[in-house]
């Protein structure tokens, strides 16, 4: 088979970037505003009516302390009552394309704030990990083979359709970046730091961040213990095959008008064929929002109802007691 001409090259190589960055580039964003928009000038908080409508309070960001490793800013939750003699587990939680940015603020989303409940911090001590990123979730060494032309035509229309969105907006010397690798080192170094569980670390995020979550578990699916994406994809030429074995229970808003929710029924159906250990939650007349991070139960009366793509799913029907059950030697890989 002859090589690819460069210039080919070139502009696939800006498409499978630009499609990972899909949320932000063409989805569209959400955010938080802050008395100063403008990074490194000014990091207080916004205004309390701004952060109610947000679900957030000043004391989140005291609860979420403020940090920096190797030119990224983090916030860290510490389980209630921590004791340095016991072993927590570790959430790490990816804000979307509305959270990019160095100022350690908008990188706190309205789910950081239902983890910082009391209740929830008694019942399930963690750490909390919200890194804040100005690029994206992935880490670019270990992306797969590029997509050709017959690949894409062959791809279902929805992502043909996006893709061709995309090409418009691709420039040619578009270069690949993420930051999932500066993410896995403050993981190890907080391994170092704390008594955190190696089998119970878990990844979760909404839109850009559901993407990253997605990304996150491709990418290193020995790492995660579970994963919890909203309103996310993954492109269709990553091998949905590698993380079948990885605990999952997606969400998306039925009328999502900003990730169509087709992109989470994708990786679905591509699940129940492999049998998957995913669960999906499609939730009628929602948008673009991540109700899923209070999720309860299955409500029929309102549409409510969790897919399962195979048995090996725990069907725990309360979100966080099913993601605190999730271990990561507790996998069942299929033969």
């Amino acid at each position: 088979m002859n090589a690819l001409p460069k210039t080919l090259v070139k502009c696939l190589f800006a498409l499978v970037c630009t499609i990972l960055l899909l949320p932000n580039t063409f989805f569209g964003q959400e955010k938080i505003p802050t008395e100063s928009n403008k990074e490194g000038v000014g990091k207080m908080l916004p205004d309390s009516a701004t952060l109610k409508k947000h679900g957030l309070t000043e004391e989140i960001f005291t609860i979420y302390e403020s940090h920096e490793f190797n030119g990224m800013s983090y916030r860290l939750m510490k389980p209630i009552d921590y004791d340095a003699e016991k072993t927590y587990p570790l959430i790490l939680s990816l804000h979307g394309a509305g959270g990019k940015g160095s100022n350690n603020i908008r990188n706190i989303r309205r789910w950081n704030g239902i983890l910082a409940d009391k209740e929830l911090r008694l019942r399930h001590p963690c750490f909390v990990l919200v890194p804040q990123t100005t690029i994206a979730w992935r880490d670019p060494a270990k992306a797969p083979p590029l997509p050709t032309d017959e690949d894409i035509a062959n791809m279902p229309k929805h992502w043909q359709k996006a893709i061709e969105k995309l090409k418009a907006k691709s420039k040619s010397d578009f270069e690949m970046k993420g930051d999932m690798p500066i993410v896995l080192e403050i993981i190890e170094t907080l391994k170092k730091e704390f008594k955190i569980d190696s089998d119970r670390i878990y990844v979760l995020g909404h839109s850009m961040g559901g993407f990253g979550s997605w990304m996150a578990i491709w990418e290193n699916p020995e790492l995660f213990a579970a994963a919890i994406p909203s309103s996310g994809g993954l492109p269709p030429w990553y091998d949905y095959a590698r993380i079948k074995d990885v605990p999952i229970w997606a969400f998306h808003g039925e009328d999502d008008p900003v990730v169509p929710a087709v992109m989470s029924r994708d990786i679905f159906k591509a699940m129940k064929k492999m049998d998957g250990n995913m669960k999906y939650t499609e939730l009628p007349d929602i948008g673009h929002a991540a109700p899923g991070f209070r999720y309860t139960g299955d409500d029929e009366s309102k549409g409510h109802i969790t897919q399962y793509a195979s048995d090996r799913c725990d069907i725990t029907p309360e979100v966080w007691d099913w993601l605190f059950k999730q271990n990561l030697s507790d996998k069942m890989p299929k033969p």
